[in-house]
């Protein structure tokens, strides 16, 4: 089994005999092997820039593969959430071979499946609920643009103590508030960059960036690309990945 997380662009995942799926930035896919799919980049996508993993343990791929019976193989996922930032570090993992041994492998691998798990179990009153968390602190640090909000700021916004904030956004969502508040200033930037013709200096500053330099290094660890390659891949509709067979892709970690 693979599952795969979309980090920009979009592409189409199709099971034979059904209709295709876009999978954009929030969703991640599920690829019970063997099986009769196919990952594709449709004409109309300016690119796809995904990362996967597979998983053999067998306990491990049983219960996932039974969830996604029930869920279906392509799933919304908050970007900050619980499930992509367990991922996530199963991503980093094996491209930075980070883990400390074979135990620290199977403790992420187990944190994935139960964070999918729950994810599938709340329902849709606990996914609005961390949502309508996640939107509200995302437009208050929008609104303070250019300025960076800080996590005491960002507390007291909501009547709360620095820790006990961090607990509970880090409960709700799987992040924490500061590399949240870096995400949600980073989406700007992409925004800028793809929208209007402004010098980095200036987009790094309209988004809280102390520097060109900071927000370029900043970029680059969380997007995995330049901020000057980022938008010319995307404005020309070329593949950040570049052109590959269908079900694979560049794993852009690290």
């Amino acid at each position: 089994m693979y599952v795969q997380l979309t980090l920009a662009g979009w592409g189409h995942f199709q099971i034979q005999g059904q209709a295709p799926h876009r999978v954009g930035p929030g969703k991640a896919l599920f690829a019970v092997a063997p099986s009769r799919h196919r990952c594709y980049l449709p004409r109309q996508s300016p690119g796809w820039t995904f990362a996967w993993i597979g998983i053999y343990h067998p306990y491990l791929t049983t219960r996932i593969a039974r969830q996604v019976a029930s869920t279906g193989p392509v799933i919304d996922v908050v970007p900050d959430g619980a499930v992509s930032a367990s991922l996530l570090r199963l991503l980093r993992g094996t491209i930075k071979k980070d883990f400390r041994d074979q135990y620290a492998v199977e403790i992420a691998l187990f944190e994935f499946l139960v964070s999918f798990e729950r994810w599938a179990r709340q329902g849709p009153a606990g996914s609005s609920q961390d949502q309508r968390l996640v939107d509200e602190v995302r437009s208050r640090i929008v609104a303070r643009l250019p300025k960076a909000m800080g996590v005491r700021s960002l507390a007291a916004e909501f009547g709360m103590g620095r820790s006990h904030f961090s607990y509970v956004f880090r409960e709700q969502t799987g992040l924490t508030p500061a590399h949240f508040a870096t995400e949600v200033r980073t989406k700007e930037a992409e925004r800028l960059l793809l929208d209007t013709q402004q010098p980095l200096k200036s987009i790094a500053a309209a988004c809280g960036f102390a520097s060109a330099n900071h927000f370029c290094k900043v970029f680059r660890r969380l997007r995995h690309l330049s901020p000057a390659k980022f938008r010319q891949a995307f404005r020309q509709g070329a593949h950040p990945t570049g052109s590959r067979p269908a079900g694979t892709a560049k794993l852009p970690i690290g």
